[in-house]
């Protein structure tokens, strides 16, 4: 279930305070309580979050030559030479501030008795219309702690209803899966890594534009384009001033470009269907702010309320696309990026929560799973038959094109094309499960396996596909079919079928086997996972400590592998270094699927009976 917080301070200021803060609370769009509180003026956090954004400034790249000088302290005993200690204690005032209680009693208080379960998906919008607000550090706030899918969004107190483009007879609009991504002048960066990433997680299923360092009319007719762009993508130095406004984009070594040229160009991209934007670089909220202040509608906007280190953006961006990959909400999967920030934070304090998201509550967050690929498409009855209630199918005229000249040549000769076309029908059956298209993804994998009758792949992807709906006996042979084809992955979810119906020594074969025929580190993890998982059953705590750190070695975030190696660390009277593990089991288990559910359950109750969480 997922969580709406309407979270509006008001008018106020930090010197003055918020005298009338409330909180509207809805579950699937409607509201279920309204409450209202205040905060009190917080003058030493106004003062400590300057000093920690001109201890950022020290970080900026070459486009400075030298480090932003902080200035005197003020009232606060905090060293300037402890970037940490300041960080730490912008954090602790800030709790300070929002523990007040006619904001804590009256609004924290109901909101954690209305949300019983912490594992719920959370997205709190913060009206406010003070930019200076928007850079505090809302991450540090308990409530969100808790709530470990939760994220806070910033917005404007005022917004309406946004206009876009209509979809004709319910047909995606154009700029459905395009994605422009521009590459700002970087020196002293590597923006490239951000276009590497993009690639690998989005390039399978949507369209990709690159632009390297336009000029300021090159940038401006990339947005007024006549399909449009779903995700605009920037990489780059950027920056603006000391109120988070007026942001700057450097383009290239000549051109810097605000927002004022490019508002009609955004106005026109955000009716075609413009869903997200990231800029990717340093202080680039006042991007935000200024879209605000246009009037602009603010979709979702992810920008730095900081300056930021390459390797933050770097690292953000991976975490980010990959959790989108995994059909993660837009609000989530910027939490879980985020969280994998928390490492850096001993290097760059403060580092995890530069990142902000910003959105109207008007608009709707993008998902990945939403995109698809930018193709016409006709409607096709009885092609392939229909499955109930002889609904119409939708199917590309590429995939129609392309199935029929794969006909043709497989008749003249399926020897020698078999194989061939069968990796290129398997992957049409894989485009069209991703969109959901299931009867299609049925049809080619099928043909797929008969196309090429020792091709493993379209009986594992059969196999997933039957599991999805719930036809187990079909999957379980299918499963089997891609083992004795040489299937890594089938190798290994035939063990854990195996493990879960108390066959251990069964399993163990298939765990072998799946070793043998695998190169990639994400099946490795599966493999050594499962041969831990057995040898925890066979009480050889050795043996499965090591396969699980294994496991944990090639993917550190798969949450069973961390759940089984803190029970074993457990029963080897080991409890600091499980209690680290039941937190990496905290922080990657997703409570939809059913076994990392039953091992976040086992986790909260481990952390909370050691007092690591309330």
């Amino acid at each position: 279930m997922s969580w709406t917080v309407i979270l509006a301070l008001g008018f106020g200021s930090l010197t003055g305070g918020f005298p009338l803060v409330t909180a509207e609370l809805k579950k699937k769009g409607k509201t279920v309580y309204k409450f209202c509180g205040s905060l009190p003026p917080a003058p030493l956090v106004e003062e400590l979050q300057r000093r920690w954004t001109s201890i950022c400034g020290g970080v900026k790249s070459s486009r400075s030559s030298s480090r932003i000088k902080i200035k005197p302290a003020g009232k606060t005993n905090i060293s300037e030479d402890n970037p940490a200690a300041i960080c730490q204690g912008l954090k602790a005032e800030m709790n300070k501030w929002l523990e007040n209680d006619d904001f804590f009693k009256k609004i924290e208080v109901k909101l954690r008795t209305e949300i019983k379960d912490r594992s719920e998906c959370v997205e709190i919008f913060l009206e406010c219309d003070n930019s200076k607000i928007w850079q505090l550090p809302w991450d540090a706030w308990k409530f969100r702690e808790i709530y470990y899918n939760c994220e806070i969004i910033v917005s404007s107190s005022e917004y309406g209803t946004v206009t876009q483009q209509a979809t004709a007879g319910g047909m995606p609009l154009p700029s459905q899966g395009r994605v422009l991504g521009v590459s700002g002048n970087s020196k002293g960066i590597d923006v490239e890594k951000d276009t590497t990433e993009i690639k690998k997680y989005l390039g399978e299923r949507c369209e990709l534009n690159f632009i390297k360092e336009p000029t300021i009319q090159e940038l401006h007719d990339q947005l007024f384009d006549e399909k449009g762009w779903q995700v605009f993508f920037y990489a780059g130095h950027s920056d603006c001033d000391d109120n988070a406004a007026n942001g700057m984009l450097y383009l290239n070594e000549n051109d810097s470009v605000t927002l004022e040229p490019l508002k009609g160009g955004m106005k026109q991209a955000i009716f075609k269907g413009l869903q997200l934007l990231i800029f990717n670089s340093c202080s680039s909220l006042g991007i935000a702010t200024d879209l605000v202040a246009e009037g602009i509608p603010l979709p979702s906007v992810i920008v730095m309320r900081a300056p930021l280190p390459d390797v933050i953006a770097h690292e953000f961006v991976k975490s980010l696309f990959r959790y989108l990959a995994l059909k993660e909400p837009l609000f989530v999967a910027v939490r879980k990026a985020k969280d994998d920030l928390l490492r850096w934070e001993a290097q760059f304090p403060g580092a995890s929560g530069i990142p902000v998201l910003c959105q109207h509550p008007t608009f709707e967050g993008l998902k990945l799973l939403e995109l698809a690929c930018d193709r016409p498409v006709i409607r096709a009855g009885d092609i392939w038959g229909d499955r109930q209630n002889n609904q119409s199918l939708i199917l590309p005229i590429d995939w129609m094109q392309r199935a029929a000249k794969s006909l043709g040549i497989t008749a003249i000769s399926y020897m020698l094309m078999g194989p061939i076309l069968g990796r290129v029908v398997n992957e049409i059956g894989k485009t069209s499960h991703r969109q959901g298209q299931l009867l299609i993804a049925e049809r080619c994998y099928q043909l797929a396996t008969l196309l090429n009758l020792n091709y493993a792949t379209p009986h594992y992807n059969l196999a997933v596909l039957y599991e999805d709906l719930n036809e187990k006996e079909h999957a379980q042979k299918l499963m089997k079919e891609a083992a004795r084809r040489g299937s890594a992955e089938a190798n290994s979810q035939l063990s854990r079928s195996l493990i879960l119906n108390n066959q251990p020594q069964e399993a163990l074969k298939f765990i072998a086997r799946c070793l043998e025929h695998t190169e990639y580190d994400g099946v490795k993890a599966a493999c050594f996972k499962n041969r831990g998982w057995v040898r925890l059953a066979q009480k050889q705590y050795d043996a499965a400590e090591a396969d699980l750190r294994i496991a944990i070695g090639f993917r550190s975030d798969s949450p069973e592998a961390q759940c089984l190696l803190a029970e074993v660390l457990e029963i080897k009277g080991k409890p600091q270094a499980a209690l680290e593990a039941w937190n990496q089991a905290l922080k990657y288990s997703d409570y939809r699927v059913p076994k990392q559910d039953e091992c976040l359950q086992i986790a909260q109750q481990r952390l909370q009976a050691k007092g690591n969480i309330k």
